[in-house]
C-alpha cells in the first residue's frame, strides 16, 4: 500500500500537473475549436467548462463565514467561484499543483495544503462544505468518502462526482479512456454508484443528483436527474445528518463491470 501511495503522488506530481493545466485551460474555450490536447483516451474530448459544473454548485447555499473544502483542488480553478461566497481551502496530493495555487493567489497561500485525501490535516467537523469534483476516481474511495464525512459538520453539505462502474458497453469512448488510462498508469477507480448511495444514506440524504449516460455528456451538459440502470458519470449533493462515524462497504474498484464483462 505505501509503495502505490508513493507511486500516485510522484503520477501527479510530473506526469499530470502540465497535462491537467492543458486540458482546464482549453476546456475554458468558447469557440467550440477543437481538441489539440492529446487525452488519456486517445480521442478528441473535451473537459466540460466551468460554467457546466458550478451550474451543479450553485445547488449549494454559501455563506460568507462558511468553511468550505475544496478537494482535490488541482491547479485552484474553482478559487475565483468560491472566493466570494465563503472561506475557502483546498488540499491536493501534488506539490506542483499547490505551488501553482500559490503562485496564482498569493493571497490565499495558508490555505492551499498539500494532503492526501484519505488522511485529511482538518479536526472532526470543521466544514460547513466538502466539494470534490472530478477527484473521486483517483481515489481509494471507501476511505477518502469517510474522511470527507469525518470533517464535514452534521447539517452540511458534500458534492461529489464520479465514474459508475456499470456503463454501456457500446460507449466506446469510456471503453477505450479506460484502457488506456490504466495503460498510462493513470489512478482510476470506478464506483458501483447504487450501491455507494445505498449506504450513504444511512448517514446522509441525496438532495441533488445528475447522471451522464454516455462519456462527453457532462461536457455537452446533458443530465438526467433520476439514477438510471447504467450511465457513465454521476454527481451528486449529500447533506450529512446525525453521522458521527461512517463506514462503508467496499463499492469501488479499479476494472469496471463493462470492461469485465468485455474481456471474459
Amino acid at each position: 500500500m505505501v509503495k502505490c501511495e508513493m507511486d500516485r503522488k510522484d503520477y501527479w506530481n510530473k506526469e499530470y500537473a502540465l497535462y491537467w493545466k492543458e486540458v482546464t485551460d482549453e476546456a475554458e474555450i468558447k469557440d467550440g475549436a477543437d481538441s489539440k490536447v492529446k487525452k488519456l483516451s486517445g480521442r478528441d474530448y473535451k473537459s466540460p467548462d466551468v460554467q457546466v459544473i458550478t451550474s451543479f454548485f450553485d445547488r449549494i447555499t454559501y455563506k460568507p463565514e462558511d468553511k468550505l473544502l475544496d478537494y482535490g483542488c488541482g491547479l485552484g480553478r474553482f478559487y475565483p467561484y468560491f472566493s466570494d461566497k465563503c472561506e475557502y481551502y483546498g488540499i491536493d496530493i501534488s506539490q506542483a499543483m499547490i505551488d501553482e495555487c500559490v503562485r496564482k493567489f498569493p493571497e490565499k497561500r495558508e490555505m492551499f495544503v498539500v494532503a492526501e485525501g484519505e488522511r485529511l490535516p482538518f479536526p472532526d467537523a470543521f466544514f460547513d462544505q466538502v466539494i470534490c469534483n472530478g477527484v473521486f476516481d483517483a481515489c481509494y474511495q471507501e476511505r477518502a468518502l469517510t474522511e470527507m464525512l469525518r470533517v464535514c459538520k452534521n447539517g452540511g453539505v458534500l458534492l461529489i462526482s464520479g465514474k459508475n462502474h456499470n456503463y454501456y458497453s457500446d460507449d466506446e469512448e469510456a471503453y477505450i479512456a479506460e484502457v488506456n488510462a490504466r495503460k498510462k498508469g493513470h489512478p482510476n477507480y470506478f464506483t458501483d454508484a447504487h450501491y455507494m448511495l445505498e449506504q450513504v444514506r444511512n448517514c446522509c440524504n441525496v438532495i441533488h443528483e445528475r447522471y451522464a449516460l454516455r462519456r462527453g455528456d457532462f461536457g455537452k451538459n446533458k443530465f438526467v436527474d433520476r439514477i438510471p440502470e447504467r450511465f457513465y458519470e454521476w454527481e451528486v449533493i449529500l447533506k450529512k445528518e446525525n453521522c458521527n462515524k461512517a463506514s462503508f462497504h467496499k463499492f469501488s474498484d479499479r476494472y469496471s463491470k463493462t470492461w469485465k464483462m468485455k474481456n471474459t
